[in-house]
């Protein structure tokens, strides 16, 4: 499906972000970043509905276009 690129408030702790395997993590001052390659759109709202359920603030969800030859 695509790379995607999920910006979430406050840092996350390891327990949560472990959670999460597929994603790599990179932590800003007051920002967390979860970016990685998502299957389908199950695997994007399964992602979005578990940090809903963890009471984690989403504050942005970015797809990356796919890096490809010029047409």
């Amino acid at each position: 499906m695509g790379h995607y690129v999920i910006r979430v408030q406050g840092a996350l702790s390891h327990e949560l972000t472990d959670a999460f395997p597929a994603l790599a993590v990179e932590s800003e001052p007051v920002q967390t970043v979860l970016h990685g390659d998502l299957a389908d759109q199950a695997a994007l709202a399964g992602i979005l509905n578990h940090l809903d359920m963890l009471g984690v603030n989403i504050l942005e969800v970015l797809q990356i276009p796919p890096f490809g030859p010029a047409d």
